[in-house]
């Protein structure tokens, strides 16, 4: 099918419009009208459209003076000639391509088969992204867990995950741990920056040795939890087992309290590279409230969980948790209105951001040698944009004096937006991540050309020859012209410097704390990334010996076990295999049991026995009843969350009236 066209000497907007010739009106193909009942709009540069002279037209001449008029134009579709009209008037808004760095404007796609959250789904379809199933080629793949290491091989380089391969090594407490206390044995003075912690059983007895110094409330968390569950308080250590797997934390007994209540902040940072370290920070995030006053720890307050502890997941059980859609009130506020709370006490607030943006960086800067080399690792080819990016949620608890700590960082912070304030910033947030990251830079037809091209010449290459990339080619052929001809001074534009120029424009309520704005910091940030010289990361400490010597009598233990038991196992066929008596006596016991079986009826039972059966059974029933058994379990079952739905099914009416707010347990 041919197309012609005849150019406007404007960069400006073609319409379809219907020719005025009256001897022919050929009808223009058939078009899906948009749903604001706009004609289609056809965007082409002046300087990519064929030459008017080269297809026969006269070009045509375009309107001067006024802004507003009409140019006209022809294409010609199928051997027929349509008249174009061209407004001449440009948009204020709109910007040349060539003013920044150059995108693809083809429909990306995007794959969230693997997230819970429907909500990052209409967000993209808003943005224009176009949703598709994880077999197809998609350009980003957002998923809740960790993907394996297959898929980021088998990565094109037009695609983009929500993981960095090795963010593990921060987003593990137990990981998180170890990765910031070997920074402060390299840097004591700078990484004060989260409580004293242990690694359980490995830094038992250096646990110990302090509990025996200092009278300290420790706070103990599984290695690998989530949502508060397993995290408990303690004044003695010596209730812990040294051989049980926990995180020990000296407890902050004097954090920053709001209205009385203990709080925690969650800061979503966006990192958007590795190498070079890009990290960016969104201006908005919750503050997460406890719902019991807060008291410092003692004996007989260790145990209240909705004091101590800010996790949502904990607190929503509380009936003390407060839906308030008011900025300042509510166990759930955004942090503009920490901010303003803030401000009218008289805080500095751009000095507590910045020091929160200095833990960031640091916690981060901590496993970095890991996220580089396993980015280069999995990702050797990518040269185009980068191959992740990632949001984290860092949970920063401030105490009295607001100094932030890292409490821990999760690599899938929820994206659930059951109340007000979870859909203001949440729902944002994913727009302006989708909207900063440097995906539509990519080309995917061109990409897979180049890649198309690189298999068949490494398939058809003779022995000894090398595959050279076709950018390597085109500089090969570019740098044979220059010696030809005098240079002539075009300045190029890397892969990397346009994804920082879409990135800068696109910032939308992001700001960037990484690299920093002042070369001051710059410059001290610049020595942590020289720790691995001064010790390997993989370098045999104390702890690791002890790790690894545990590890190795463990290991003897299980096979020790399993020794025995396999013993166990063979002694008991032998002696099997020896008593077993002959078949005639088998088949004889068989028959006699049989015998028995098939002459067997029950033992007699009196009427007076049944009846007192039956008075026991009912005096059971009566006071199960009088005694609202069921509903007080089936109401603890309901305040604790554990309710099935066989028990919902089962007992309509008694779920019904704890859903209504009634008291079934003192109901007649």
């Amino acid at each position: 099918m041919a197309l012609s066209e005849s150019q406007c000497n404007r960069d400006v907007d073609l319409t379809w419009s219907q020719p005025s010739s009256a001897t022919r009106q050929p009808t223009a193909p058939s078009r899906r009208k948009s749903s604001g009942g706009k004609s289609k709009v056809i965007k082409k540069k002046a300087d990519e459209l064929p030459s008017a002279r080269s297809k026969g037209f006269k070009p045509v001449k375009a309107a001067e003076g006024d802004n507003d008029a009409e140019v006209d134009g022809f294409i010609e579709l199928n051997k027929l000639r349509y008249r174009v009209a061209c407004s001449g008037r440009i948009e204020s808004g709109s910007t040349r391509p060539s003013d920044g760095p150059a995108f693809v404007e083809s429909k990306s796609t995007i794959c969230v088969s693997n997230s819970r959250y429907a909500m990052i789904g209409r967000i993209s379809k808003l943005l224009g992204y176009k949703l598709v199933k994880e077999s197809k080629l998609w350009n980003i793949l957002w998923s809740d867990s960790f993907p394996g290491v297959e898929l980021f091989k088998n990565m094109k380089r037009f695609q983009q995950i929500n993981h960095f391969p090795g963010m593990i090594e921060i987003c593990r407490k137990d990981l998180l741990s170890r990765n910031l206390n070997r920074m402060l044995k390299l840097y004591p003075h700078d990484y004060k920056i989260f409580p004293k912690t242990w690694m359980l059983p490995a830094d038992y007895g250096d646990a110990m040795t302090y509990a025996m110094n200092h009278k300290r409330t420790f706070i103990l968390k599984p290695d690998s939890g989530a949502q508060g569950r397993g995290i408990w308080l303690t004044n003695d250590l010596k209730t812990i087992g040294p051989n049980e797997r926990l995180i020990c934390q000296t407890y902050v007994h004097r954090p920053l309290l709001i209205d009385g209540y203990k709080f925690d902040l969650r800061v979503y940072t966006l990192i958007t590279s590795v190498d070079p370290l890009r990290m960016y920070v969104y201006n908005e995030g919750l503050a997460r409230f406890a719902t019991n006053k807060y008291v410092e720890p003692s004996p007989g307050n260790a145990n209240d969980l909705y004091m101590h502890l800010t996790n949502y997941s904990v607190n929503k059980r509380n009936s003390q948790y407060d839906l308030c859609d008011n900025d300042d009130c509510g166990s759930k506020r955004k942090l503009s209105a920490i901010n303003n709370w803030m401000t009218r006490h008289n805080y500095d607030v751009n000095e507590f951001w910045a020091n929160v943006d200095d833990v960031i960086i640091k916690t981060v800067l901590g496993a970095w040698p890991v996220l580089k080399h396993n980015y280069h690792a999995c990702f050797p080819g990518h040269d185009t944009i980068q191959a992740c990016f990632e949001i984290l949620g860092f949970d920063i608890l401030v105490d009295w004096k607001l100094k932030p700590y890292i409490l821990e960082v999760n690599h899938s912070p929820s994206f659930h937006t059951n109340e007000q304030v979870d859909r203001e910033v949440k729902r944002p947030l994913i727009r302006d991540t989708l909207s900063l990251v440097s995906t539509v830079l990519a080309d995917k037809k061109q990409i897979m050309r180049e890649d198309r091209k690189r298999v068949k010449q490494r398939l058809l290459k003779s022995k000894g020859d090398t595959v050279i990339r076709p950018r390597a080619v085109a500089g090969a052929a570019k740098t044979a012209n220059n010696e030809r001809n005098p240079p002539v001074e075009q300045p190029e534009i890397g892969s990397l410097a346009q994804q920082v120029a879409w990135e800068e424009s696109h910032m939308g309520n992001f700001r960037r704390i990484m690299p920093p704005s002042d070369p001051s910091r710059m410059t001290y940030y610049c020595k942590f990334y020289s720790q691995t010289n001064q010790v390997s990361i993989f370098q045999e400490t104390a702890a690791s010996k002890k790790r690894e010597d545990l590890a190795r009598k463990m290991r003897l233990q299980i096979e020790e076990k399993k020794a025995k038991q396999e013993q166990l196992l063979l002694q008991a066929n032998n002696r099997r295999k020896r008593t077993l008596p002959p078949r005639c006596v088998r088949e004889k016991t068989r028959q006699n049991m049989y015998r028995l079986r098939e002459h067997w009826s029950p033992g007699f039972i009196s009427e007076a026995e049944e009846r007192l059966r039956h008075t026991w059974q009912q005096m059971r029933s009566e006071a199960i009843k009088n005694l609202k058994i069921t509903e007080n379990i089936y109401a603890l079952l309901y305040d604790l969350g554990h309710l099935s739905n066989t028990d919902i099914t089962v007992y309509p009416s008694l779920y019904h009236y704890l859903q209504c707010g009634y008291d079934i347990k003192g109901a007649t």
